[in-house]
């Protein structure tokens, strides 16, 4: 009795420590998100639809002389405002396929505003990052630090502040999608895993361009043939990948219902992928702005600046990822299978990155990995000094 008493003193003393501990770590944001209430929360977005129909008509997407220039999210908000009226998607700028502004379409009609249900996501995003994070770390505590840290960068801040936006909205089924493969390659019942992450990398490749969808399902193929050799989990997956399309083609229903067949829907991803093909310039510029803050940009005279939402926690966290991948070659640091899936698509994410140009709104679904797997090395060098230490 004296014994089980001590363990549930143990156990709830735990369960404070972790939520004093919790409760620091959101501080900062839950202030944050308090103080800017009104634009997650208030209602209104119809009020102001027309005025952001004018601008859109008047601007760089549809104007070729003197146009007007507005912001994505502006665009993103006109966009799910007239898919909530009915308008075919491909009767806008249709750089993106369409559910992520469906999405925010959803937003304005329960909320009326476009911006809460993205709200939501984000929230939903650092839960899955906590799932994560938990896969490797093992632990509630450890679990909670790469979060924590990622929950307070201006990174994070900066996608409350500029909503509704597409890439925090397809944060969630990245981070979803390796959550469940994860998942997948631990359970025995994997079937009902792999069904979850086919239908979250459709979702992914639904909201934005279907490339890194490729990235994502080519880093899974490559886990289950070369590193787990399980042909069994890699024919079922081959199975359920088309699930994704499945998604896809759901996106376009109102595009299918005013006439255009399902072939015509993959030939308007053709036409997205030649629009994003532009953006195939400055290659490995990635690397100088995620480990030197040194932003190519790619208008004008293509100047180098800097970007505020950089910090030194960037380069840190990617070297430390390198080095863990290095010494597991050579057999100095084991990788658990939740690290090594996580570092392929690392690894496979930047190799995208480093084909073009491209800014900080794009290292969301790097970013938040890359300390769940730093933070992972350095717990493991702390241990092997301490056993050394103790031996």
């Amino acid at each position: 009795m004296i014994i089980n008493s001590k363990l549930i003193k143990n156990k709830r003393l735990k369960q404070c420590l972790f939520f004093l501990f919790f409760l620091i770590i959101i501080l900062r944001p839950g202030i944050y998100i308090y103080q800017n209430k009104e634009s997650f929360f208030s209602a209104g977005f119809m009020q102001n639809y027309e005025q952001l129909k004018k601008l859109y008509y008047s601007s760089q997407y549809v104007k070729k002389k003197d146009p007007g220039i507005i912001p994505d999210q502006a665009l993103e908000s006109f966009a799910a405002g007239a898919f909530l009226k009915g308008m075919n998607p491909i009767l806008i700028v249709h750089d993106q396929p369409p559910l992520g502004r469906y999405i925010i379409a959803l937003s304005i009609a329960v909320f009326d505003n476009a911006s809460t249900v993205e709200f939501f996501l984000i929230l939903i995003s650092v839960l899955g990052l906590f799932l994560v994070a938990h896969s490797v770390l093992k632990n509630l505590f450890l679990a909670i630090i790469p979060v924590g840290i990622f929950i307070n960068e201006p990174m994070f801040f900066d996608k409350f502040t500029y909503i509704p936006l597409l890439e925090p909205i397809q944060l969630s089924f990245i981070i979803f999608a390796i959550y469940f493969f994860t998942k997948g390659n631990y359970e025995k019942k994997y079937i009902p895993w792999f069904v979850l992450a086919c239908t979250m990398l459709g979702f992914v490749i639904s909201t934005r361009f279907f490339i890194l969808g490729l990235v994502l399902l080519f880093t899974w193929v490559f886990y289950l043939l070369i590193i787990l050799k399980d042909i069994r989990r890699f024919f079922t997956l081959l199975f359920l990948a088309p699930l994704s399309l499945v998604v896809l083609v759901a996106s376009y229903t109102k595009t299918i219902q005013d006439g255009y067949s399902i072939r015509e829907i993959f030939g308007i991803q053709k036409y997205i992928f030649f629009y994003h093909k532009s953006k195939f310039i400055l290659p490995f510029s990635f690397w100088d702005l995620l480990l030197f803050n040194r932003w190519h940009t790619w208008w004008g005279n293509r100047a180098i600046s800097s970007d505020s939402q950089w910090i030194l926690l960037w380069p840190i966290s990617m070297t430390l990822t390198f080095i863990s991948i290095i010494t597991s070659l050579f057999s100095k640091v084991q990788l658990s299978e939740a690290e090594k899936i996580i570092i392929l698509w690392i690894l496979g994410y930047s190799l995208m990155l480093s084909a073009g140009y491209t800014s900080t709104r794009y290292f969301l679904p790097l970013i938040p990995f890359l300390y769940i797997i730093s933070i992972s090395f350095v717990i493991k060098i702390i241990r092997v000094f301490y056993n050394q230490k103790n031996r």
